[in-house]
């Protein structure tokens, strides 16, 4: 009796003690969760702070304040997580076979996640040192360039080091962190790969010598994705110096007919334009290798041109940026800046000018004379490498500066970062060219909508005349028969997917379709009176396995407004949106 009370007497006992380890092993296991959760919790808020960082980043905002702020963030965020990982609550389940997976696979995460945060910070004190540097001038520029160059290759050899690991039999959140990591990694190399083939184009056009033709573009008489050419000048550069000629208005110098053979689908959609007399009808496609081109082949027959190494086209609104970075120019006691150089360049000089033809033949060469003081005030220094730098990407994404080479390593580069406004074959691009003679696309608003579903574009574009009641005949017209002051003939130009078919317009006169570069091109003429507003409705079967379309900045001013499957784009700059059912 007496051993069988002890035993009973005992098993409360043992069943406490077991019940005290379970317990134990409970909490611990419920301390290692909530480490887990916890490091979860902080590598989402370090790489939300990373992509804060990243997301829209130019060289001018990495090196704002903010920038080093998000950085630091996020590498507090990845140390605290570490923490959790590696804590005693935590450390013994790396053994366990499927827990384990995840643990060692969420320390990869966060070790590649700081790594990459490093490097992050690491390119931001480079490219500050180079700020810090400045511009300087000839060689030095030159140098400065090759640099910078050097900093994105660096930056993009260390992050193609960073390796998070396989995402195979994870849990879904482990697995998805996996292949975001390794997808925004891969967009980074290919990112900074382009910007180093950019920056050793840059660097090789600076170092020179070549000559390149400088096309003054007017938002006010607009072409395809493009101001028409109304002045023209050669830009000499050597040891990183830039020498600007005479700027000419292109209205003197028109050629012969048949002057400059016109070939392939300019010649084919255009013949009766002949646009290879006038630099001024040279835009009537949005594939500016196109235009390039011939303008190279018109400056060589032009009185006092010729050869050239490449072709440039800004606009006004890449001269307002412009001045923006470099500070105020004053052409004949006018002051332009960034805040009066739109109003200056595309309404003010007409309405000053009234129908003076001197002061006409005077106003034709203002925007060349604005443009020759901005690139003297890069020539002379003094302003922010990051500043200039974070605003010529943008004009390259708007279409405002465009650049193409003669010389196909070069002309490679500036396709890579879009800078050659070349079409693509998923490329839409939608136009409204000026045939009016006028001067009022500033007061002509346009939008497009489009919608994808079922393999079908649609798009309906809409276009509103605000032109002014008074004004010059220059700026409102009428100079074109059977039109009156204020009326705006256009054509509207649309370049779809190549392999599209059933391309047809409603609500506009049919004129032309074709191949025009890589895409199918169809075109339509419409006339809007002074108040009116019209809609032009263009459909296309887009071909089959097409899963995404680039959307074309048209570099207007007032901008098009874009509405793609029912959402509204940021703006009118390059996109790429998907195709519904693509």
């Amino acid at each position: 009796m007496s051993r069988i009370g002890s035993m009973i007497r005992r098993r409360p006992r043992r069943r406490t003690v077991v019940l005290l380890v379970i317990a134990g092993i409970l909490g611990w296991l419920a301390l290692g969760a909530w480490q887990l959760l916890g490091a979860r919790d902080q590598l989402r808020s370090g790489a939300d702070e990373l992509q804060a960082a990243r997301r829209g980043a130019t060289v001018e905002t990495l090196l704002e304040p903010s920038t080093n702020a998000e950085l630091d963030r996020a590498e507090q965020r990845f140390d605290s997580a570490r923490d959790k990982l590696r804590s005693p609550f935590v450390t013994p389940l790396r053994i366990l076979p499927v827990v384990g997976r995840q643990i060692r696979a969420a320390d990869r995460i966060e070790v590649s996640a700081r790594t990459a945060a490093d490097i992050a910070s690491d390119a931001v004190a480079d490219l500050r040192v180079l700020k810090e540097r400045g511009a300087g001038a000839g060689s030095q520029r030159v140098e400065l360039v090759r640099d910078l160059g050097e900093v994105i290759g660096r930056t993009r050899d260390r992050l193609a080091d960073v390796d998070p690991g396989s995402s195979d039999a994870l849990v879904r959140s482990l697995h998805d962190a996996i292949d975001d990591l390794n997808a925004e990694r891969d967009d980074s190399i290919v990112g900074l790969d382009r910007a180093e083939r950019t920056t050793d184009a840059v660097a090789d056009m600076l170092e020179g010598p070549g000559t390149y033709l400088l096309l003054g573009a007017n938002n006010a008489e607009m072409q395809a994705g493009s101001g028409m050419f109304l002045s023209v000048a050669p830009i000499d550069i050597e040891g990183g110096r830039l020498a600007l000629g005479d700027v000419r208005p292109s209205a003197d110098l028109v050629l012969p007919e048949g002057a400059v053979p016109v070939t392939g689908d300019l010649a084919e959609n255009w013949p009766w334009l002949d646009p290879g007399r006038d630099v001024r009808q040279m835009a009537l496609t949005a594939d500016f290798p196109q235009s390039a081109a011939l303008a190279r082949d018109w400056w060589e027959e032009v009185p006092g041109g010729g050869a050239v190494d490449g072709v440039i086209a800004i606009d006004v609104i890449a001269v307002r940026d412009l001045l923006g970075v470099v500070g105020p120019v004053e052409v004949d006691g006018v002051r332009y800046d960034y805040e009066t150089a739109v109003g200056e360049l595309l309404r003010g000089q007409y309405e000053r000018a009234g129908d003076d033809a001197d002061a006409i033949d005077l106003r034709r060469d203002r925007l060349g004379d604005v443009a020759r003081g901005v690139f003297a005030k890069i020539e002379d220094g003094g302003w922010e490498v990051d500043r200039l730098a974070s605003a010529l990407v943008e004009l390259v994404q708007r279409r405002h500066l465009m650049v193409w080479s003669t010389d196909a390593a070069a002309e490679s580069a500036w396709r890579e970062v879009d800078a050659d406004g070349a079409l693509g074959s998923d490329s839409l691009s939608v136009a409204l060219i000026n045939r009016s003679g006028t001067k009022l696309d500033p007061f002509v608003e346009v939008a497009a909508d489009v919608t994808t579903q079922g393999g079908v574009l649609d798009l309906t574009y809409i276009v509103r005349n605000d032109a002014p009641r008074r004004g010059p005949r220059y700026q409102i017209g009428p100079n074109a028969d059977d039109l009156v002051a204020g009326d705006h003939r256009a054509i509207v130009l649309v370049n779809v997917p190549d392999g599209s078919t059933d391309l047809t317009v409603e609500g506009a006169r049919t004129f032309m379709r074709g191949r025009d570069g890589p895409t199918e091109v169809i075109a339509a003429e419409v006339t809007v009176s002074r108040g009116e507003q019209i809609e032009v409705h263009v459909s296309a079967r887009l071909p089959d396995g097409l899963d995404r379309l680039v959307v074309e900045p048209t570099a207007r001013l007032p901008e098009t407004v874009w509405t793609v499957d029912g959402e509204s784009l940021e703006a009118d700059r390059r996109r790429t949106v998907p195709v519904v059912g693509g």
